[in-house]
């Protein structure tokens, strides 16, 4: 759309900003980078529409601004992961030991239930350091670390809190007891779910941009170094 008192460089930099998705700070920095580049070729030029011609079109560039937004997304997934799983089993184990517990010993179900809860959150945490580590390389498929980050959030989330479901209808009476005498269980019951809705809904934001097409390798004069 052009026409009088539009301006070719606002105009350019609204019509990139439709069409990209990610993390909103990063992206408002980048329209905002990209503008005051615009504004500063056009003063050189003399010339909005010859400097919003150099410098590309919105199909031309969006891409690799997206790959951009695609890898700080797939990046904070994989830091929230890291952070939120172990925290909960040692916020858990923390709150076991000071005697806000079931009362008795559980059966033998729920104490495999535990373990396998266990077990899948430190594997969650391993995997997500690694895919953490791995978004901070500049030849890392963005889109292949998103749909890996959002696919393992949501596994772990499902995992973790289907068997703390499991766990506690499966020794409901000792629950309900524990909630009734030990009020932190309630808190940390709120806590960790919370947990997991954060988690499920940074991984259902990178898969969202796993899945979009509009993606190509970054080049270096675009690839950032700031973080999520």
């Amino acid at each position: 759309m052009t026409g009088p008192g539009l301006d070719p460089v606002d105009l350019h930099v609204a019509a990139l900003a439709r069409r990209l998705r990610g993390p909103a700070r990063l992206r408002r920095s980048m329209l905002a980078e990209t503008r005051a580049g615009l504004l500063d070729a056009a003063a050189a030029h003399r010339d909005a529409a010859v400097a919003v011609a150099e410098f590309g079109s919105v199909a031309e560039i969006a891409p690799a601004y997206q790959a951009e937004l695609t890898a700080a997304q797939s990046r904070r997934t994989a830091l929230l992961l890291v952070a939120l799983f172990p925290a909960m089993v040692l916020g858990w184990d923390l709150l076991w030991s000071s005697g806000v517990a079931w009362t008795g010993p559980a059966p033998a179900a729920v104490r495999l239930l535990a373990r396998v809860q266990d077990l899948v959150s430190w594997g969650i945490t391993a995997l997500a350091a690694t895919l953490l580590v791995l978004t901070l390389r500049s030849r890392a498929d963005e889109r292949r670390l998103a749909l890996a980050a959002g696919g393992l959030g949501a596994l772990g989330a499902v995992l973790c809190g289907g068997t703390a479901v499991a766990m506690n209808l499966a020794n409901l009476d000792r629950t309900v007891d524990m909630l009734a005498t030990h009020p932190a269980a309630l808190l940390a019951i709120v806590l960790s779910g919370v947990a997991l809705v954060l988690v499920l809904a940074s991984t259902t934001r990178a898969l969202r941009l796993g899945v979009r097409a509009d993606h190509r390798p970054v080049g270096p004069s675009v690839r950032r170094t700031t973080g999520p």
